[in-house]
């Protein structure tokens, strides 16, 4: 009997938590791409937005320029990067 109790606790806890990722769409992943010079392109970025996107946070590309947010990409300065 206590068995059966236990049991049928731990397939409501985990039908609770697949709920609850199922609905959760980002996740705590934030791709970095670090660039040198003044001319540089994000292909490698934007395709792996375009793939996960829905599964990441905010894109980052560490520069050696000033901090600025564009097109939803965060730009940081080198210097920035101990605050990730």
């Amino acid at each position: 009997m206590q068995r059966q109790k236990i049991s049928k606790r731990c397939k409501i806890w985990q039908s609770r938590n697949l709920k609850k990722v199922q609905t959760t769409s980002r996740h705590n992943i934030r791709p970095v791409e670090v660039k040198s010079g003044k001319n540089y392109t994000l292909s490698s970025l934007t395709k792996c937005m375009k793939r996960f996107g829905e599964y990441m946070t905010t894109p980052t590309v560490l520069h050696a320029a000033d901090y600025k947010v564009e097109d939803g990409i965060t730009y940081l300065p080198l210097y920035m990067t101990s605050l990730l």
